[in-house]
């Protein structure tokens, strides 16, 4: 905890100890505020001065050294979902990272550079811009002497007033793989409003996504580059239930829309190759 004090910037940028004593960094902006556990450099606060948090934490979260954070931005990697005899979703979300650079810009935003130390011949960068929207960048390096093939994705947790009320936008035609149902479908919806659970893998989509929210009367917007697939994913009443790191009535004041490169957009690089995906999240009034 000492030696990460050198990256603290009066006004700014302040190292504490989070919850279970797990290291986390706290960031100021004139217009805006954040926070990040370096236990799987995982954005567990976002929010715009004047408005609700933009990004959603379960009240009920461990912060286990060995488990994932519930809600804020999970990193993926390098598989998504399940894997026999594997953690689901791979190790970067638990991993304890570490932070390499702060710094204030030019216009009074404030970014923080992250790094994964090589694991399993990969090498991964992550920097996170806080200031009047929150951007991410993902580098992923293959540094071993063979092709290497692996998913990514930010499992990003949106706070919403209420899951009944929100549509969501900017998948209208895309495909999808319904992980609930178990089948393959096209969104012929212009304007998705979640009424189920709702686990859903878009494919070959680089659309911008917008969550319209008439209670926060707000818009979000989920922006990416590098990024094929999107998912959105609502656990709902019965599945809330089952989680004990959830609340029970929880899934009414979220959704997870996230960016990612999964299943048939998995990534295969050459060795020395490099993947880079970018997320910038937004939002702006609106008039009910």
């Amino acid at each position: 905890m000492n030696d990460l004090q050198t990256f603290g910037i009066p006004g700014h940028v302040t190292i504490a100890e989070g919850t279970n004593g797990l290291p986390k960094v706290l960031i100021e902006t004139s217009g805006s505020s954040a926070e990040i556990y370096l236990h799987g450099a995982h954005v567990t606060h976002f929010q715009i001065t004047g408005e609700a948090p933009l990004i959603f934490l379960s009240e009920a979260s461990e912060f286990h050294p060995e488990k994932a954070i519930r809600g804020g931005i999970p990193m993926i990697f390098p598989w998504f979902g399940p894997r026999e005899g594997f953690p689901a979703h791979g190790f970067a979300r638990t991993a304890a990272w570490n932070l390499t650079d702060t710094s204030v810009l030019a216009d009074g935003s404030v970014r923080l550079s992250f790094h994964l130390p090589n694991i399993d011949g990969y090498g991964i960068k992550y920097g996170v811009t806080v200031g009047r929207s929150l951007s991410l960048e993902w580098i992923v390096t293959n540094t071993s002497d063979q092709q290497r093939t692996f998913e990514t994705c930010l499992h990003t947790y949106l706070q919403i007033s209420n899951i009944h009320d929100i549509s969501i936008t900017g998948l209208q035609d895309a495909a999808y793989h319904d992980k609930v149902a178990g089948t393959d479908s096209l969104e012929t919806t212009a304007a998705l409003r979640v009424e189920s659970e709702v686990d859903r893998v878009y494919s070959d989509t680089t659309s911008t996504v917008e969550i319209h929210d008439p209670g926060f009367k707000r818009t979000i917007r989920v922006e990416k580059s590098g990024s094929q697939s999107t998912v959105v994913w609502n656990p709902w009443i019965e599945k809330s239930k089952r989680m004990a790191d959830f609340g029970d009535d929880e899934y009414l004041q979220m959704v997870c829309v996230e960016s990612g490169n999964v299943a048939a957009n998995h990534i295969t690089l050459p060795p020395g190759g490099s993947a880079t995906m970018t997320v910038q999240l937004s939002s702006e009034p609106t008039v009910s």
